[in-house]
């Protein structure tokens, strides 16, 4: 970009001298005119050293930096260029001070004066990006990795080794808190619109300190990253192949990077409890969605509907709801939770639309649908929100009695002891039970929590809190962070906390354990590199004049040995990453306990219908458009979302509104599902867990590394003699005599049977393969009664011609379709 504006100042300059008029007599014109073609040299200069320095930088790999060896030469060559153009630049800003007002070179100076405008912006922007991606820390780990390879190489010398005490000397604690203190300006300096107070001085420390940790020791720069992201993809992609081509833990599909093994659970989805449960999921899905305010109304709703807000609007002065705090000055957040709301029976008790660093916007309303009040928080949108995210240390859980192995992200921690303090300080929930006492004094109302995102988290975390006061809540976290409870506290959750991840979400797969085994995985993609980043990152986004992998993904596709060996290199490396104490004496990161999504998760994924799935096709696209994938929901374990998968979607799955498409796209597909298992009867998954469920809606379509236990030779020889019986004998029928799935049936008939189903037509035919082979067995069955009664057998057999006599007469075209092979005519 700073390239393409430099050849357009250049072309602007060279119009400006072309076709400008530059009097010789004044003195002010012809100063002007040497200005443009000084300048003009100078941006020449800097275009060619542009050019030269991208040449060199494409040369070699990611990690062969022996081709761009003389790279940083012509960076210092460069900047010289820039401090003479900024030079240069103070000339003109001289000049159009002491002579923009008497020089008589109309259109020019106005030229000019553009361009150097513009010029400042450029440098004052590289400058400012300089100064905020500088590592001030550098010099010192340079320092420390010269110490660590002298001390190697004297060892190895002298061949003695250090004593076994491995903690950090004056050099590593030097090079540590010059790393957290660079770590600390930067994020400052990104929140500076922020209020500094101390919650978030202490709040920016804890940040620094967990940067820094991630980003030691990595001595990559920005478009590297892009380039191992890209490499990381292609190898999960190739991994995840090589484990179903190998039935590696029984795994035989891959379900939004799920493996789909005999050990999977489905959702039962056909049992009434699960049943029930899942809509509830659906239903509360829709309050956490409310919290978001005005943002998320706008997206999800149609243009239309933004005019029926009007009325909700209320200006600050005529205000007059006190349970409504922190709201914009024409309360548009409050409009839009009551237009979000206003589909069901909710009445909203209390709303804060306050936020700061560790206080999360939440509002409480009463849901007579369901009998229950809700508090719903909200998930990030501010930049304060992103503060209380980056928290991401642990910190034990504010519970009496205390328990020490309860940890929980110190950041929602914080939130949900302020929302927790704001309920009990105003007796908000009382009032809310009052009010739903008061309208149906009948009922017996509980207390729900749900959230999306930060929001999840935060009410996870409350629900803990809140767990000793209301024993029969409720809470339903959707998309949660991946680093939120340490293991004692997920196992306390799971039977009153259900969280829902959808798809590839990066989210609930975020936690400082995994991104510690993100960052081992990115470096170690990135050693195996072998094309310039360039080429791996134009590649990626061109689909044609590229290779369609790069060169090691295609040496780890090649034989499972390098597989194998990939696999070694990332375990170990994941490994070394987590170590407290590296054994080459780096930058060793403070060990992090592993925390986890709570409660029991229900992960809905994505399943793309193959061409043996057509059959479903037709009921598929009534709820789906075209080419959208079918969506599951199967129970995942909290340890399963340790790793960050590289996609497209991973962003995307986040978004609240994607989540709640999904969840009604799989509720939708259980009319389906219920329609198929009227006539069909799968028997081929022998494990208990897919029973009575609806993935019976992909469970029937052959794919690789599927159980064929069915399509043996007696049901294959069972089939044929079911519709040499009876042409038109029908699928349904053959499958519930049987007792196998539809599918199964059709694959019999078509792929080993060779056999279609045609209309009749009154037309001759010779004897075809089926009917010699009915005479075979007619043969055969006749000579075991010859063997049995010679004689008797010769009275009584008689033999006619090949005279056929039609018995039969279709009423309808349907009526008349039998089943015939492969080549043979149609019946008559």
């Amino acid at each position: 970009m700073k390239y393409i504006f430099c050849v357009l100042r250049f072309v602007v300059l060279v119009t400006v001298l072309s076709v400008g008029d530059f009097s010789p007599t004044e003195r002010c014109a012809t100063l002007l005119w040497e200005y443009c073609v000084c300048y003009s040299a100078i941006l020449l200069a800097s275009m060619v050293l542009d050019v030269v320095l991208s040449v060199a930088a494409m040369r070699g790999g990611i990690l062969d930096t022996e081709p761009r060896r003389h790279v940083k030469y012509i960076i210092y060559i460069r900047l010289c260029v820039m401090l003479v153009e900024t030079a240069w630049l103070s000339f003109a800003v001289f000049w159009l001070v002491v002579n923009y007002k008497t020089c008589p070179v109309e259109g020019v100076k106005e030229a000019i004066l553009g361009m150097v405008i513009c010029n400042w912006v450029v440098v004052l922007t590289v400058m400012f990006t300089v100064w905020c991606v500088f590592d001030a820390a550098g010099r010192s780990w340079v320092k420390m990795k010269k110490y660590q390879r002298s001390m190697r190489e004297s060892e190895s010398r002298f061949q003695y080794k250090r004593s076994g005490n491995r903690a950090r000397n004056w050099r590593q604690r030097k090079v540590l808190r010059a790393y957290q203190d660079s770590w600390d300006h930067r994020c400052r300096l990104l929140f500076c619109c922020i209020r500094n107070s101390d919650r978030s001085k202490n709040s920016f420390t804890d940040i620094a300190r967990l940067l820094s940790d991630f980003f030691r020791d990595l001595d990559v720069v920005p478009s590297d990253v892009v380039a191992g992201l890209v490499l990381l993809r292609k190898f999960q992609k190739i991994e995840r192949e090589a484990n179903v081509n190998q039935r590696k833990n029984d795994t035989y599909e891959y379900l939004s990077g799920v493996p789909v093994t005999p050990r999977t659970k489905f959702l039962p989805l056909g049992d009434v409890q699960h049943y029930q449960h899942f809509q509830a999921v659906i239903h509360f899905m829709r309050f956490a969605l409310a919290a978001y305010g005005w943002p998320i109304f706008i997206m999800t709703e149609p243009v239309t509907s933004v005019c029926k807000l009007c009325p909700n609007f209320s200006c600050l002065l005529c205000r007059s709801n006190p349970n409504v705090n922190g709201d914009n000055c024409c309360g548009c957040n409050y409009a839009a939770l009551k237009g979000m709301l206003s589909k069901g029976q909710a009445s909203i008790v209390y709303a804060t639309y306050h936020v700061d660093v560790a206080e999360t916007p939440f509002f409480v309303a009463v849901d007579f649908t369901r009998s229950k009040v809700v508090v719903s928080i909200r998930g990030t949108l501010s930049m304060k929100d992103v503060i209380t995210d980056l928290n991401a240390e642990s910190e034990t859980l504010p519970l009496n009695p205390p328990k020490e192995d309860w940890l929980g992200h110190k950041g929602m921690v914080h939130a949900a002891v302020y929302i927790r303090d704001k309920l009990e300080e105003e007796n908000i929930l009382g009032e809310a039970f009052q009010l739903a006492a008061k309208q149906k004094p009948d009922e017996q109302f509980g207390l729900v929590l749900v959230g999306h995102s930060l929001g999840a988290g935060t009410a996870s975390i409350l629900a803990i809190l809140l767990r000793q006061t209301y024993p029969d809540l409720q809470c339903f976290a959707y998309s949660p962070p991946g680093g939120l409870l340490s293991m004692p506290a997920v196992q306390y959750t799971k039977s009153f906390i259900t969280s829902v991840v959808l798809g590839k979400d990066v989210v609930p797969r975020i936690g400082l354990h995994q991104m510690e085994s993100l960052r081992a995985d990115l470096i170690n993609a990135i050693k195996r590199s072998r094309d310039p980043k360039w080429k791996t990152i134009t590649c990626s986004v061109l689909c044609c004049g590229c290779a369609p992998m790069p060169t090691s993904a295609v040496e780890l596709k090649a034989d499972c040995a390098t597989m194998q060996a990939y696999q070694m290199e990332k375990k170990s490396a994941r490994a070394a990453a987590s170590a407290v104490h590296p054994h080459d004496n780096t930058i060793s990161l403070t060990l992090h306990q592993p925390l986890y999504p709570p409660g029991s998760i229900i992960h809905v994924v994505r399943h793309h219908p193959s061409k043996t799935e057509q059959k479903y096709e037709k009921k598929w696209r009534q709820v789906l458009k075209k080419h959208d994938p079918v969506y599951q929901a199967i129970w995942a374990n909290n340890t399963d979302f340790d790793e960050v998968l590289i996609s497209p979607v991973m962003i995307q799955d986040h978004m609240p509104d994607k989540v709640l498409e999904a969840l009604n796209k799989v509720y939708c597909l259980i009319f389906i599902y219920i329609e198929i298992l009227k006539n069909s009867q799968a028997t081929e998954y022998s494990t208990g867990t897919m029973e009575g469920n609806y993935s019976m809606l992909i469970s029937d379509a052959e794919r690789s590394g599927r159980p064929v236990e069915v399509t043996t030779p007696e049901i294959i020889d069972k089939i044929h003699d079911m519709v040499m019986d009876d042409r038109r004998v029908k699928v349904r029928e053959i499958a519930s005599a049987v007792g196998i799935s539809n599918e199964r049936v059709h694959n019999i008939l078509h792929q080993h049977l060779d056999m279609t189903k045609l209309s009749a037509r009154w037309v001759p035919r010779l004897l075809t393969l089926d009917q010699k082979r009915n005479r075979v067995k007619c043969c055969k069955d006749g000579l075991q009664l010859f063997q049995k009664n010679p004689q008797d057998f010769k009275r009584r057999f008689v033999t006619v011609d090949e005279t056929w006599i039609h018995h039969y007469t279709p009423e309808t075209k349907e009526q008349s379709k039998q089943w015939v092979t492969k080549g043979e005519s149609a019946p008559k």
